[in-house]
C-alpha cells in the first residue's frame, strides 16, 4: 500500500534528482481520471468530445468525398469517411500503446490488444461498405471505433472512492517521470554505438543506460503499487465492492 504523504516524498526527490523528467514529457493517454464505473458525470465528457471531434469530420469528409468523387454513392462516401477516421486510429494507437508499456503495467494488460480490436472493425467496415451496406452496423462499428481509439484512452477508471484529485496527480507523474527513463535509456544505449567500446564515452553511455534502467524498473514497481492502492484490480473486483 502506498500512502499519500510517501508519493509526495517520492516525487520532491525525483524533482530534485530529474527536473529534466518533467519538462515536455506528455502522455497521450489518462486525461481524466473516474472512480467505479459509471458513476461519475464527468464520465460522459470524452463521448462528447468524441462525437464533437470525430462526428463531425466523418460528416465532413463523408460530404466531401460525395461531391468530389462521383464514382461513390452517399452510402459509400460516408463508409469511406469512418474508415479513414479508423485508420487514423489504427496509426496512432501503437504509439500511444507504447508509451503505457513503458508507463503502466496495470493499464497494459488492459489495453494491450486494442489494436486487434481496431483491425477487426477495419476489416469489418471495409466489408461492410462492399458487401453488406448496412447503415447500422456501420453506426456500430463507429461507435466502437471511437471507444476503443479515443475514448478509453483518454479516461481511466475504476478508482476507489477513496482516491483524491492530488493522488490522480500523482499517478500521473509518476507516469511521466517513467517514461521519460525509458527513453533516457534508449537514447544512452543509442549513442553506445557511435563510441569505441574501450573508450571513455562508451563507459560513461554504459552507466547511464544501467542507471536509468535500475531508474525505470523502481518506478514502474511504484506505479504499479499505486494503482494497487488506488484503483480496483479490474471490474469483477470492482463488482465484488459493491456488494
Amino acid at each position: 500500500m502506498i500512502r499519500s504523504q510517501q508519493a509526495v516524498l517520492f516525487l520532491q526527490d525525483l524533482q530534485n534528482k530529474y527536473p529534466q523528467a518533467f519538462k515536455r514529457n506528455f502522455l497521450f493517454y489518462s486525461q481524466m481520471k473516474t472512480k467505479g464505473l459509471l458513476d461519475e458525470a464527468k464520465e460522459f465528457i470524452p463521448w462528447v468530445l468524441s462525437i464533437m471531434i470525430f462526428c463531425s469530420i466523418y460528416f465532413s469528409l463523408g460530404y466531401y468525398i460525395e461531391n468530389h468523387y462521383p464514382q461513390f454513392d452517399p452510402f459509400q462516401a460516408k463508409g469511406i469517411a469512418a474508415l479513414a477516421i479508423m485508420l487514423f486510429f489504427m496509426l496512432i494507437v501503437p504509439f500511444i500503446i507504447k508509451q503505457i508499456k513503458h508507463s503502466s503495467v496495470h493499464l497494459y494488460k488492459q489495453l494491450n490488444n486494442t489494436p486487434l480490436k481496431l483491425a477487426i472493425l477495419i476489416i469489418l467496415q471495409a466489408l461492410n461498405i462492399y458487401f453488406f451496406e448496412s447503415i447500422l452496423l456501420q453506426g456500430v462499428l463507429f461507435f466502437f471505433a471511437m471507444s476503443f481509439g479515443f475514448v478509453k484512452f483518454y479516461k481511466e477508471n475504476l478508482f476507489r472512492d477513496s482516491t483524491k484529485d492530488t493522488e490522480y496527480y500523482q499517478l500521473q507523474q509518476i507516469r511521466r517521470t517513467c517514461f521519460w527513463a525509458y527513453k533516457q535509456a534508449k537514447k544512452a544505449k543509442f549513442k553506445m554505438k557511435f563510441h569505441a567500446k574501450n573508450s571513455e564515452q562508451f563507459k560513461f553511455q554504459q552507466q547511464q543506460l544501467a542507471q536509468y534502467l535500475e531508474l525505470h524498473l523502481k518506478l514502474l514497481k511504484f506505479e504499479n503499487e499505486m494503482c494497487m492502492t488506488y484503483k480496483y484490480v479490474d471490474l469483477d473486483a470492482y463488482m465484488d465492492s459493491l456488494m
